[in-house]
């Protein structure tokens, strides 16, 4: 608690860095430490999770119907939990995914390392725990001790639940995994959906690097579903189609075949399809700066190229790339000149922009997280930007911040509440519309 009040309340000053890199390496050791304590367990066939409470995720209510500045049609609640071991960021303290289900009323919450729990809507202190089939499908050790390989997204159709992984096709092989099964309050028996085609080698000729490059983000559009995906740092394969990576595909539910409908994308946080307007918008992780925010217009008519790794606004984390690499991936800084598609807005430095959502029936106000660690560079909090009429331009943009890295996001039918997982503290928020 001490660690996550600090990082809450550090500021982008020279002396205190010193002391964020200090405490980072301590929650690096914490983790490890973790880390052998659940392999040990998992061995013997059981879970640390449960030594906290076998039942429940228990959650405290920390703050009561605020008011978000410049945001005044909206009140935020927060309920914070210290039952969420495990976390998707050295950053955070524990990292989930959420939707709702049956109608708004209830709240499934998956934990990074694949626990599955339930609550009404009403009552976010108390969520039972279901019990699933989730480590007789995914048994290899990363997913459960390692930040790289934990749950992407967790998706709600009706009844039907789907949650996206980085799977292990084969030794040091990797693809993208999705699963469902119908919501059953007791037990959730998960099948595999879809996985991808092929794998990504550790052994490539280029790079790897699963955490920066997964995507994972599920959609469901009429008798399809929309999935990201990443180039898991091996950037090459994001400007061929030969492949499934770098993509955004749409899986056909009764055939399951998987078919492209854009790519040249690094690492799609953040999807929402305009049925009304058909269009899918979209939110992606750059490199060091160039987090995007991209549109794509009649989506299924072409395939569309939004340029990664020919164009990006960032830059590269390292200086001493080979020619080869340079070449393969030149960062150019523009997209439109090399016939790419611009995006609608991009962010130097980069926001560690994660989930978007829409906020109006007529899809021209959007609301988009963010994490990151610095609130001076506009990470950890909320962006809300509003489209003309022809959707093509952004003719608004505000900033929100809270302190928190927004992991997940979701609204209502109604458009009225907005829920969050705010990993920094292990958090969930509620968002209420308010009429003045």
């Amino acid at each position: 608690m001490l660690i996550s009040g600090y990082l809450l309340n550090k500021t982008n000053s020279a002396s205190k860095k010193n002391e964020i890199y200090n405490i980072t390496e301590q929650l690096k050791i914490r983790n490890k430490q973790l880390s052998k304590i659940q392999k040990n367990l998992i061995l013997d066939g059981k879970n640390l999770n449960n030594f906290i409470n076998k039942k429940e995720i228990h959650f405290t209510q920390v703050l009561k119907n605020k008011n978000i500045n410049k945001f005044e049609e909206y009140k935020i609640s927060k309920y914070q939990t210290n039952d969420i071991l495990f976390n998707a960021n050295i950053k955070a303290v524990g990292s989930a995914y959420i939707d709702f289900f049956n109608n708004d009323k209830e709240l499934i919450l998956a934990t990074y390392d694949g626990i599955f729990a339930f609550a009404d809507i009403k009552n976010l202190e108390k969520f039972k725990k279901i019990d699933s089939n989730i480590s007789k499908l995914i048994n290899f050790d990363e997913f459960y001790l390692h930040d790289h390989y934990g749950i992407k997204d967790v998706h709600v159709d009706n009844n039907i639940i789907y949650f996206s992984i980085i799977g292990k096709k084969k030794n040091d092989c990797y693809d993208l995994k999705i699963f469902s099964t119908n919501i059953n309050y007791e037990f959730l028996n998960f099948k595999l959906f879809y996985e991808t085609i092929d794998c990504v080698d550790k052994k490539n000729n280029h790079e790897y690097y699963g955490h920066q490059g997964a995507g994972g983000r599920i959609v469901k559009i009429d008798d399809s579903i929309l999935f990201s995906t990443g180039d898991f740092r091996n950037r090459p394969l994001a400007q061929r189609t030969d492949n499934q990576y770098g993509k955004i595909l749409k899986i056909d539910i009764d055939s399951k075949i998987g078919k492209i409908v854009s790519y040249g994308h690094r690492n799609a946080q953040g999807l929402y399809y305009s049925n009304k307007h058909n269009f899918i918008i979209s939110t992606e992780h750059g490199p060091k700066g160039g987090d995007e925010i991209n549109i794509n217009h009649n989506p299924f008519s072409e395939i569309k190229n939004f340029g990664w790794p020919i164009s990006s606004y960032g830059e590269h984390y390292k200086k001493n790339y080979s020619e080869k690499k340079l070449k393969e991936a030149p960062l150019n800084k523009s997209h439109k000149k090399f016939g790419f598609i611009e995006p609608l807005k991009y962010f130097v430095p980069s926001i560690g922009i994660s989930e978007i959502i829409s906020l109006s029936e007529d899809d021209d106000k959007f609301l988009i997280g963010a994490m990151g660690n610095e609130i001076v560079e506009q990470d950890l909090g909320l962006h809300y930007i509003e489209l003309n009429d022809k959707k093509e331009k952004i003719t608004k943009h505000e900033y929100f911040p809270l302190n928190e890295r927004v992991r997940d996001m979701v609204i209502s039918k109604k458009k009225d509440v907005i829920i969050l997982f705010l990993e920094t503290t292990s958090s969930i928020a509620v968002i209420k519309r308010f009429s003045n």
